[in-house]
């Protein structure tokens, strides 16, 4: 199974950051006890094991995404986010009264998780918080006189991200919705409404691109027989049936590199960059596949074709032309009896022998 790209690195970079966090709190906890303590102490030194453990782990963690990618993710994200309550929380009872400097980190964890995240992560790290101050008023004698400043902080590490986060998400809802327009309209520029299949202006795209190539390809023009009568017989939503499976059909015909369009009506369009030698093969499969009767209710359709052939660069090297000699190559091939399919260079050399 494998991981989608822009999530492991969404990923990578989160790691990254934790690992910055981490450090930062270390260096700051470490500034404030240089300022502040004269003397080592016992405190000093569990604070400094706990912060070198906390940084050791964010850097296996690190690692580990960067190595494996993204196993248990979601586990991952809720025991990171506890991991930081905790470190955040030992660190502020260790250093007392000095601890107050650390205590907007709370604001700075919530609202990453929040904006990171996603809001699941968001109610987690405040379940954690409350816990965490909890923690502080029962463990610290210093905080437990001052259990007003620590509700302060507690009210604001709640509000802060959750207003903010509020804003994004209407952002993101907005966004959303945009993209689903953009995405749509975009959906209906290049693709046919009822067979899903590419239209004339990817056609026109995907030629252009291939036509810089300057590599051998074939165009076929593909038209559907008697599909009027189909139409006038049976009605015009049986016709749409009929040129919903001629669509599939003809998708089940080709490989990943071809390209099928349909350009309007009953006409198709196959480009391919199979070799010469393999035209024959390929065009026996197409009709085998799509020529037969289609079942609609109690409906039974004839599904035939006619398919007239251009090559590049051996018939034209120019578009118009290539599309001019595949169209008159079809309507040949309307016209002759048993047979599906015409090269226009066949009709090149009968002409030539006149």
């Amino acid at each position: 199974m494998q991981t989608d790209n822009s999530a492991y690195v969404k990923e990578k970079q989160h790691a990254l950051s934790h690992l910055w966090f981490i450090l930062l709190i270390t260096l700051v906890s470490f500034i404030i006890i240089r300022l502040t303590e004269k003397n080592l102490n016992p405190q000093f030194f569990l604070l400094k094991v706990l912060l070198s453990g906390v940084s050791f782990y964010a850097i296996l963690h690190y690692l580990f995404v960067v190595k494996f990618l993204s196993i248990f993710i979601r586990l991952r994200k809720f025991l990171l986010i506890l991991v930081d309550l905790v470190t955040l929380t030992v660190s502020i009872i260790i250093l007392g009264s000095s601890g107050l400097f650390l205590l907007p980190l709370y604001i700075l964890i919530v609202m990453e998780s929040g904006v990171n995240l996603g809001f699941v992560y968001f109610y987690f790290s405040i379940i954690c918080s409350s816990f965490s101050w909890l923690l502080l008023v029962y463990y610290s004698s210093y905080w437990q006189e001052h259990s007003d400043t620590v509700a302060i902080f507690a009210i604001t590490t709640f509000l802060i991200p959750l207003v903010y986060l509020k804003q994004m998400m209407n952002m993101h809802q907005k966004h959303e919705e945009l993209h689903e327009t953009l995405v749509s309209s975009n959906y209906d520029a290049n693709f046919d409404n009822l067979t899903g299949l590419a239209n004339r202006k990817q056609y026109d795209s995907f030629m252009k691109s291939l036509l810089k190539e300057r590599t051998f390809f074939a165009l076929l023009f593909i038209d559907l027989n008697k599909f009027k009568m189909i139409n006038d017989t049976h009605g015009h939503d049986v016709g749409d049936e009929v040129l919903i499976e001629i669509s599939k059909r003809l998708k089940n015909s080709i490989d990943e590199e071809d390209m099928l369009a349909r350009l309007g009506g009953d006409e198709f369009v196959i480009i391919t960059k199979r070799k010469k030698v393999f035209l024959a093969k390929f065009l026996e499969k197409l009709e085998n596949i799509t020529i037969g009767t289609h079942e609609i209710g109690e409906i039974s359709v004839l599904i035939e074709l006619s398919i007239g052939i251009s090559l590049f660069p051996d018939d034209s090297k120019s578009e118009i032309f290539l599309r001019k000699y595949a169209d008159e190559a079809m309507y040949i091939a309307k016209k002759e009896p048993n047979k599906y399919h015409v090269f226009y260079e066949e009709i090149k050399s009968s002409e030539d022998s006149f």
